[in-house]
């Protein structure tokens, strides 16, 4: 069996990681966001940076699961949403 590769190139991974890093800060600093939905999305996020090195990702998963967390949110955390939709479309390329 050959070694395994961790998925996406280099300048995918580290794009992905700032998007991840951009999104745990407006995570962080949006007041008006529940405790349920902030524990969703950093649920995801935490997900997301564990998986990206393991043959089993699976991305519609993921981006399915950061969608749906960001539903009831999106009028009110426009920033937010967009940040949540770079990164699926960032797995999406990846190929993860």
């Amino acid at each position: 069996m050959p070694p395994f590769t961790p998925i996406g190139s280099p300048k995918m991974r580290t794009e992905l990681e700032k998007t991840l890093d951009d999104l745990h800060h407006q995570l962080e600093s949006a007041a008006t966001l529940d405790q349920d939905q902030r524990a969703r999305l950093r649920q995801a996020v935490t997900e997301i940076r564990q998986s990206l090195d393991r043959e089993d990702v699976s991305s519609q998963t993921l981006a399915s699961r950061l969608r749906e967390a960001t539903e009831q949110f999106q009028a009110e955390h426009p920033s937010l949403t967009n940040s949540v939709g770079r990164v699926a479309d960032i797995l999406s390329q990846m190929g993860i």
